[in-house]
Parts: structure tokens; sequence; C-alpha cells
């Protein structure tokens, strides 16, 4: 899979960790990013089944991939198959990270989750109100 040039400038060293994603999609994160994501995970105690089972599912499946000379990443079989992917990608830039979708499985994961009211309340959390004037 060709990543676009904008998010391999985001990995200065070429490494880019692929891991599950919890919406059906993969997740990649620049290999320092997703360190202190780990080390976050790691230092959670292990009598939480929750946490051990996330732990389990996030660090279990990452896999820290390099970019070939044309800017490409092999993605593994077992990272392909929990996303759905098959041929084709789609990849959404997401703050620091960016993920990776059969665009079959995002287009539903879209049409089931495009409620109005919860978009509302999302945005409704942020803090943007712009200042003006003096």
């Amino acid at each position: 899979m060709t990543v676009p040039s904008t998010f391999r400038d985001e990995t200065p060293d070429g490494v880019v960790c692929v891991t599950k994603g919890l919406d059906g999609n993969l997740m990649a994160y620049e290999k320092e990013t997703f360190d202190f994501y780990a080390q976050s995970m790691n230092s959670i105690s292990i009598t939480d089944p929750n946490m051990r089972s996330f732990r389990r599912e996030i660090l279990g499946s990452t896999a820290e991939l390099a970019y070939d000379t044309a800017g490409r990443i092999l993605i593994p079989l077992h990272l392909r198959k929990l996303a759905g992917i098959e041929e084709d990608v789609m990849i959404i830039g997401v703050g620091n990270s960016f993920e990776i979708w059969d665009p079959n499985r995002l287009k539903a994961f879209e049409d089931a989750n495009s409620d109005p009211e919860v978009q509302a309340k999302a945005w409704s959390s942020l803090n943007i109100t712009p200042t003006r004037g003096n």
C-alpha cells in the first residue's frame, strides 16, 4: 500500500506502527507515538481483565513496518484480515495518526454513525469558541 507523502513525512525514522483499530479498521502511528501509547497501556495493572484484553488486542496485533523506496508498506495478512481489507484501501488522517479502511467497511461505519445529535454533542465538547476583537 502506498502511503501519501504527508503521512510519511510524520515518520522521520521511516517506521510506522500499524495495529488493530477500534472501529473495524487499522490505525497507523509514528513509532515514538505508538511507543508512548504502549507504555501507557503497560503501566496499568494486569489484574484488570478488561485492560488485559485490550492490551492483548492492540499490542498483540501491532506490526512495525518500514517504508520502501516508493513509500509503500506491506500490511501483514493478520492485520488485513482484522480490517477486512482485500484489495482497495482508504487512508484517513486523524491528527497524529492515520486510519486504514476497507472502503465498504468505512461506508457502512459512516452510515451507522452519522447521527446529527451525536455529531453536535461531539462538537460542543470542544473548546473552539473564537475570540474576536479586543
